[in-house]
């Protein structure tokens, strides 16, 4: 098997990132919208004023943790700089899926080598893909419940193809 792989040109890791990165995107695209509105939910109302905030302040803290650590890599391997700039744009698509934030959080310091910065973000998808459950849980509203769910997916698969750079 790792042979036909080999001779189509693909590796493992490139396939196992390629498949990371595909189904969060694809998630996320199917629960994003044009608006910056909360949109309704099946039953008509929209979710609690709020209610999103602290998620889309959470994925704002992520991006800015991923802009931090592709700045802290200048010398890192293009794929993984490729990994990392993917990664941030879609938490900057679940952050403008549950209407954005006006705060923009300092970036958290970056340690010195490759392997850490990556275990630092490898921490910080595992928990946030545990805080989405809990809000999704805690969510009043099944349309947002639902929204938490898929991000909350997405931040987990993140976590394989992380680990297959670190």
């Amino acid at each position: 098997m790792a042979a036909a792989r080999a001779m189509r040109g693909i590796t493992r890791r490139e396939g196992l990132i390629a498949l990371a990165l595909v189904g969060p995107a694809a998630l996320l695209a199917s629960c994003t919208s044009d608006t910056a509105e909360p949109a309704p939910s099946a039953s008509g109302t929209v979710p609690p004023e709020g209610a999103a905030e602290p998620v889309a302040a959470a994925e704002a803290a992520l991006v800015a943790a991923y802009d931090a650590a592709i700045t802290a890599l200048p010398d890192a391997d293009p794929a993984v700089i490729a990994l990392l700039t993917t990664i941030r744009d879609q938490h900057a698509a679940h952050r403008d899926a549950l209407g954005g934030t006006s705060a923009v959080p300092d970036a958290p310091p970056q340690p010195a080598t490759e392997g850490a910065v990556i275990d630092e973000l490898l921490a910080a998808e595992r928990q946030a893909a545990r805080d989405r459950i809990d809000a999704c849980e805690a969510s009043p509203d099944p349309e947002l419940a639902r929204l938490l769910a898929m991000i909350g997916a997405s931040e987990a698969a993140h976590v394989p193809a992380l680990r297959e750079v670190r």
